[in-house]
């Protein structure tokens, strides 16, 4: 057996409504254990669509990752 392995990449775009309505929901139980906000939409029936890509996306976390990106959109 090969499993199969994807990354997330974690680009996320919503309607205004959406954002709204999430404001409202609880923070379920699973959530709250694993620090994972989409699941609020899964347990509460809002659908997610996903993209499978070749990209491997540039993380920004620090000043530093910043600076490596906006080099990486200029060339």
């Amino acid at each position: 057996i090969s499993p199969v392995y994807y990354e997330h990449i974690g680009i996320y775009a919503f309607r205004r409504q959406t954002l709204i309505d999430f404001t409202q929901m609880p923070v379920s139980p699973l959530e709250a254990a694993e620090k994972i906000e989409c699941l609020r939409y899964l347990e509460n029936g809002i659908r997610m669509k996903m993209v499978v890509t070749e990209y491997m996306g540039v993380e920004i976390d620090t000043p530093e990752d910043l600076l490596k990106a906006q080099k990486l959109i200029q060339q």
